[in-house]
């Protein structure tokens, strides 16, 4: 099995997430909200740190889950339910 890059298991996360995303090379993605497709954003893969096309932050290389979640919440998209907050 090949060793997935940091930039894979990042696209990989994004698209669990329902994120729409179309390659800009390789380095940058460009990812957009299914549910409003306007609201996109460009994330790019900058040595070890993932940032917007605006230069903010994301995260790391190491951490494409939380990364995505970012991404997530910057695009609007809905949050799915913890297990703990629906047994309440």
């Amino acid at each position: 099995m090949d060793a997935m890059t940091a930039p894979a298991i990042l696209a990989d996360q994004l698209a669990a997430r329902g994120l729409h995303m179309t390659n800009q090379g390789d380095n940058a993605v460009s990812v957009t909200n299914p549910l409003h497709p306007r609201v996109g954003e460009i994330v790019t893969d900058d040595g070890g740190r993932y940032l917007t096309a605006y230069g903010y932050e994301l995260g790391v290389h190491g951490d494409e889950t939380a990364t995505a979640d970012r991404v997530a919440f910057l695009l609007g998209l809905p949050r799915p339910a913890r297990a703990a907050e629906v047994a309440r």
